[in-house]
């Protein structure tokens, strides 16, 4: 789950080519010098406070300003920050999806490739390094015709001095849920035929009509109470386990020599990775890799089945489906979640793996016999999942599709500066905008969007993800059509209106008028005016303009872009926060786009910061 900020990739970039040439120009004068540091500071700051903000009050209003980062000039120092910028450049054109940035990133790569010849630093560091095993030996292939013609062999492992047997390393768990005895000795046999020594954790329901009907000798069989949820059972399986290395093998029905044990176990410590799995075949044969890449980004978890990098043979993955191994100490630092069920269990247990920046690889050479799996399309079967990262849609490649209720007690809307709305705190916000916008119309009364309103219809056809409240208007002369409404409108919510606001005259008409309508987070402004653009298209013999919000045509002005040109200025299609979140008295301001305010929990999923500063791409689902 990687976010690229491709600018400050290219920023970086900068930096070290303005200092590469600094140093060639002045060699001989920097031996054991420093330059100072630039002081000088940016004009447009962003400030830490809105009203929703109970951290932040007026009285302690702070300015964050962006820190601009010293340029070491010594060779060695430079060279560590080159090699550090190069490994994320590569991480990033691995990762990177979208065609436009891919073509950009190629330009940043032979760029940096220049500055690594400049300064004689091996090209050698834009790759991963690995490691030898400290339990397993090293393999060599043989060629291609060594395991001809069936290729039951291939690679050989090489004799060594600090090889351990893989029984002495791994301990087998699983959970059995069926009735049938016969099942549980046919697994359990199997896996003793793999290695006799090898030692197995075996879970099942207390009460249950199961006994082995011979001694397994290095079997211990757990019960657990039919109460007990899946996370619950799996961490009680994992206290019994003694040895360094345990595998989860999940829904198995059978075990042989194609588990390779030894082949996971290597590449965990030769790639660093902290589980490695293998892939799966079901009852029917059909096989399957089971290797996913998740993003978890503004309230939505999505995952693509495939991979983007490999090595050794082993594909990198952040959600394996099937079997997989894994150290005892990261059970221990990462125990499974006691109130989880089903596959949420494994799902919640790599995405906390991943979101801590821990890798996972699939080695299909290894392959797990399993039985069939279906994921559920069942919201209720994700529920707790859902809940605890704050879901609003999960989407598993072509398989699930799931968008989370909305209830307004699960929810709250504003979580202070730096960060979007959820999902469901938007919703809300535009049930209620069309709902009066529908009620507008169907009682013939015209009603606009307007200020940040209408610029988020604009340029997302949503509601804005920082947005603080919602503007319309109305036609004056629908004021006291609009009052009548009073009653039906606070079937839903609650409305008041200001008789008091209208006041005569503009243009020879009554002008003005005030109007709130409120929900449970949030309220509409609705002021009055003596003339609209509706009102005109209308006595033209036109159609009122309309605009798509949220799935419904709502009013606008005549020409909604110009209006919002006209209305905020330069470079409206980049992005500015609410004016309430940039510590300012009102609404009528110079907007400063493409900058959002710094987040105080950097990486989290909603930052606003994790986001571009313009374009609306990139606040649709996330792409892994």
């Amino acid at each position: 789950m990687r976010i690229c900020f491709i600018r400050w990739i290219v920023v970086g970039i900068g930096v070290f080519a303005v200092s590469l040439v600094f140093l060639g120009l002045h060699t001989s004068s920097l031996q054991g010098s420093t330059i100072k540091q630039n002081t000088n500071r940016r004009d447009d700051v962003n400030t830490d406070y809105n009203m929703f903000d109970h951290q932040y009050t007026p009285a302690n209003l702070k300015l964050r300003q962006y820190k601009q980062l010293p340029i070491d000039t010594g060779i060695s120092n430079l060279k560590e920050n080159l090699i550090k910028l190069a490994k994320e450049i590569q991480k990033t054109k691995i990762h990177i999806r979208g065609t436009k940035a891919r073509e950009s990133l190629t330009n940043v790569i032979d760029v940096v490739k220049d500055l690594f010849r400049l300064t004689n630093t091996s090209m050698d560091n834009f790759h991963r390094k690995t490691k030898s095993s400290k339990h397993i030996c090293k393999e060599i292939y043989k060629g291609t015709t060594y395991g001809y013609p069936f290729f039951y062999k291939g690679f050989e492992t090489k004799n060594c001095s600090y090889a351990t047997s893989i029984d002495k390393l791994v301990t087998v768990v699983f959970i059995h849920k069926q009735e049938k005895v016969s099942k549980l000795e046919h697994i359990l046999k199997n896996i003793l035929n793999y290695n006799p020594r090898l030692k197995v954790v075996v879970g099942k329901e207390k009460n249950s009509r199961i006994s082995l009907s011979e001694s397994f000798g290095n079997v211990t069989v757990i019960d657990y109470s039919k109460a007990d949820s899946d996370g619950t059972i799996w961490n009680l399986l994992i206290t019994k386990v003694k040895t360094e290395y345990a595998l989860i093998a999940r829904n198995i029905s059978t075990f042989n020599i194609d588990a390779r044990l030894e082949r996971l176990v290597r590449e965990i410590e030769a790639l660093d990775v902290v589980t490695a799995g293998g892939a799966s075949r079901d009852q029917n044969g059909l096989w399957k890799l089971g290797c996913y890449q998740t993003a978890y980004k503004n309230f939505s978890l999505i995952y693509d089945e495939g991979y983007d990098e490999s090595l050794h043979e082993c594909i990198f993955c952040d959600y394996i489906s099937g079997s997989f191994l894994s150290r005892l100490s990261t059970f221990q630092s990462f125990p499974f979640d006691a109130k989880m069920n089903g596959m949420s269990v494994f799902h919640d247990f790599f995405l906390r793996l991943s979101q801590s920046k821990l890798e996972s690889v699939i080695c299909p050479d290894s392959m797990f016999y399993m039985q069939k799996q279906k994921q559920s399309d069942n919201y209720n079967d994700w529920a707790q999942l859902g809940i605890k990262w704050k879901l609003y849609r999960m989407k598993i490649s072509d398989e699930v599709d799931i968008q989370f209720p909305c209830k307004k007690e699960t929810y709250k809307c504003f979580n202070g500066l730096g960060y979007v709305l959820s999902p469901c705190c938007l919703q809300e916000l535009a049930d209620m905008i069309n709902f009066v916008m529908k009620t507008c119309e169907e009682s013939n009364v015209l009603c606009e969007l307007q200020e940040g309103t209408l610029l988020g219809a604009v340029k997302f056809h949503k509601v804005l993800p920082w947005e603080r409240d919602a503007d319309l208007t109305f036609l004056t002369a629908n004021f006291t059509a609009l009052t009548k409404l009073k009653s039906y409108i606070m079937k839903k919510y609650s409305f008041t209106y200001d008789a008091a606001s209208l006041w005569c005259c503009a243009d020879n008409r009554t002008a003005g008028g005030k109007m709130k309508v409120h929900s449970k987070h949030w309220h509409i402004e609705m002021y009055g005016q003596h003339l609209m653009d509706s009102e005109k298209l209308l006595t033209d013999g036109l159609k009122p303009t309309k605009i798509l919000l949220n799935g419904q045509w709502v009013g606008v002005p005549r020409n909604p872009g110009w209006h919002a040109r006209n209305r905020y200025g330069h470079e409206i299609y980049a992005h500015a926060q609410h004016w309430m979140a940039m510590g300012q008295g009102n609404g009528w301001i110079d907007y400063k786009t493409n900058q959002f305010t710094p987040c105080r929990t950097p990486g989290r999923h909603d930052c606003v910061d994790s986001f571009n500063g313009d374009g609306n791409l990139p606040f649709s689902l996330p792409i892994p």
